[in-house]
């Protein structure tokens, strides 16, 4: 295209790392970094075609990192770059979504069952306090 200048590895790699630092933020928070560091291994053990660019993505209870991921990928076009992080950022919503799904359903489960239970929780609670 006419005035438009081609993306460059680094700044890919900057990008998706600023994003990922972000939904790392935001996750952990929500979830916990252990919990965050599973999905996000799972996540990428999960698009083995991938492998050779997000096997140098760095995750532990710290944070994620893509230091090594530019020397890891000498031979990797910016385009394959940008589709396997692509898919990763879209699988890895993915698990969140189904996380969230998950989360939801079981409240809705524990809701029924205290609306369902009503008396007895409320006997257990008034025998809990003392009252």
């Amino acid at each position: 295209m006419l005035g438009r200048k081609s993306t460059t590895k680094r700044e890919l790699i900057e990008l998706y790392s600023g994003l990922l630092s972000g939904v790392w933020g935001k996750a952990s928070e929500l979830i916990g970094e252990n919990l965050l560091v599973f999905l996000i291994q799972l996540t990428i053990a999960r698009m083995p075609d991938k492998a050779s660019i997000l096997g140098g993505v760095q995750v532990s209870e710290a944070g994620i990192s893509l230091e090594g991921i530019e020397d890891q990928c000498q031979d990797t076009s910016p385009e394959d770059l940008h589709r396997a992080f692509q898919g990763f950022v879209k699988n890895l919503l993915g698990v969140f979504t189904v996380l969230n799904e998950n989360v939801i359903n079981q409240g809705l489960f524990y809701l029924d069952w205290l609306m369902d239970h009503r008396g007895e929780f409320e006997l257990l609670v008034l025998k809990k306090l003392g009252a």
